[in-house]
């Protein structure tokens, strides 16, 4: 072999090599900046969520949750399935408590239709803000998790803004 072309082989063979290894790493570059926007998405559904869930306190008609396609939850369920699997057991203290402040608020709703009296007499401002803390903490410990997973560089939108001291 002539030595021109075993010298050229070898500039082809390491020139592949760094071409392999520039699609490895901006594809992991890629893939993390995707998490890191989504995890940016769900942090700000969790602070919607939140919102929504301090303006419930103030409504007077409870009139259910948001269409299932357009919650704030169900972008945080489809965040974590797109890009965070990891999470998926941290999502379930969430969806728990959110499925007992709706049973709750229904309860109340027909309560307070019903019988108005009783209503005012239940309590319900005490059991309200109970379930409140348990969203808090359930909500927290969902985005401290989201932090961690998205790594270094992730916009802070801190979901306890609509909470009181």
């Amino acid at each position: 072999m002539q030595p021109l072309l075993y010298h050229a082989l070898w500039v082809a063979a390491a020139l592949a090599l760094i071409a392999l290894a520039s699609a490895l790493i901006a594809r992991r570059l890629r893939w993390s900046d995707l998490r890191r926007a989504t995890a940016e998405q769900a942090l700000d559904a969790l602070a919607r969520y939140s919102e929504w869930l301090a303006l419930q306190r103030r409504t007077a008609l409870f009139q259910g949750d948001r269409a299932a396609g357009s919650s704030p939850l169900a972008e945080v369920r489809r965040a974590q399935q797109a890009c965070f699997p990891e999470l998926a057991a941290a999502l379930v203290p969430l969806l728990e408590v959110h499925a007992r402040i709706l049973d709750f608020l229904w309860q109340q709703q027909l309560l307070r239709t019903r019988d108005p009296e009783a209503w005012l007499e239940s309590d319900h401002d005490a059991r309200f803000m109970a379930l409140w803390a348990d969203q808090r903490l359930a909500v927290h410990g969902l985005a401290e998790r989201l932090r961690r997973a998205a790594g270094e560089g992730l916009v802070d939108a801190e979901p306890e803004s609509v909470f009181p001291a």
